[in-house]
């Protein structure tokens, strides 16, 4: 038995003769026959296009939606100091996750509170160039020396400030740090987008590098459940039949009497090479949570009947 369904649509030209009648078809009356002239028995009939629904049968199975899925690395590299979410829960955008201790922290606050300092310096040495200038004792191009120093410091400010904010630093929090008031090296990394979190691979005492190939790939991944793909496998022979937008009923083997409806999004560029297959993906409707990633579908053994 293979699993789920794929709806699919053919054009069917009915003709219907020898006395059989269709309320929905225009009918031709023949002419009226001289008395004593033979009559002929045939109807006519304009001919009309139908469709016939077929449907496709196979197996798949169901993964979490990678558009709707987000993957939380380490911002910066640092020992994990806490955790503050578990697997199945459910967060919302801005919910904090965990909480490293790392020495690049500090060195970026320094690094921006330097970059403030030197932008004020900059500021000055330009206000004395002009009067220098006005006084006639610089020449101009002192002045334009001033201004691209200037031009430098505004730059590095604002790289140091944009390093700050990946690390999740809020602009509110930048004052204190040009003041050299906020020198601490803890950050706190907060999910980025609502969902459950599906997977989690971090532990307290944990040290996690940025941009380190030892490092777990994610440390936490968080997936909106609303929706899921459905990978479906289809056979050479039955390739042409499938098409982008078409509909998909799937049924778990848990409950055959449930139907979860999707569509075709993604028909897969190339055949594999053991299975014979090509990989079909849906998108499919997940009320209530009851499709899990990885979990196996199965579909109702039906075939296609076409309308008379």
């Amino acid at each position: 038995m293979r699993p789920f369904t794929l709806l699919l649509l053919a054009p069917l030209l009915a003709v219907v003769a020898s006395g059989c009648r269709d309320s929905k078809s225009a009918q031709v009356a023949p002419p009226a026959a001289a008395p004593g002239a033979a009559v002929n028995p045939v109807t006519v009939v304009r001919p009309e296009i139908r469709t016939r629904a077929a449907v496709l049968e196979t197996t798949g199975k169901v993964q979490f939606d990678e558009e709707q899925l987000v993957r939380v690395n380490a911002p910066v590299t640092g020992r994990v100091i806490e955790v503050l979410a578990r697997p199945g829960e459910l967060v919302e955008t801005g919910h904090p996750l965990f909480v490293l201790d790392s020495a690049d922290l500090g060195q970026a606050k320094s690094d921006y509170a330097k970059a403030v300092s030197d932008l004020a310096r900059s500021e000055r040495a330009i206000k004395l160039a002009k009067d220098l200038f006005e006084m006639k004792a610089i020449a101009e191009k002192d002045i334009r020396e001033a201004e691209n120093d200037h031009n430098k410091s505004l730059a590095e400010r604002d790289r140091a400030a944009a390093r700050l904010r990946t690390l999740g630093i809020r602009p509110d929090q930048l004052k204190d740090i040009a003041d050299r008031a906020d020198a601490s090296t803890t950050v706190t990394v907060r999910a980025p987008r609502s969902g459950v979190i599906v997977e989690r691979n971090i532990s307290p005492g944990q040290v996690v590098s940025y941009g380190q190939s030892d490092t777990p790939v994610s440390l936490f991944v968080i997936a909106n459940l609303s929706t899921m793909w459905v990978l479906a496998d289809v056979y050479e022979p039955d390739v042409p039949k499938v098409r982008l937008g078409q509909a998909m009923h799937v049924t778990l083997p848990c409950c055959p009497q449930d139907r979860y409806v999707g569509k075709v999004v993604h028909i897969g560029a190339a055949v594999d090479k053991d299975s014979r297959t090509v990989k079909v993906r849906a998108v499919v409707t997940n009320p209530g949570g009851v499709l899990k990633g990885e979990m196996f579908a199965r579909g109702p053994s039906t075939r296609a009947r076409g309308r008379s």
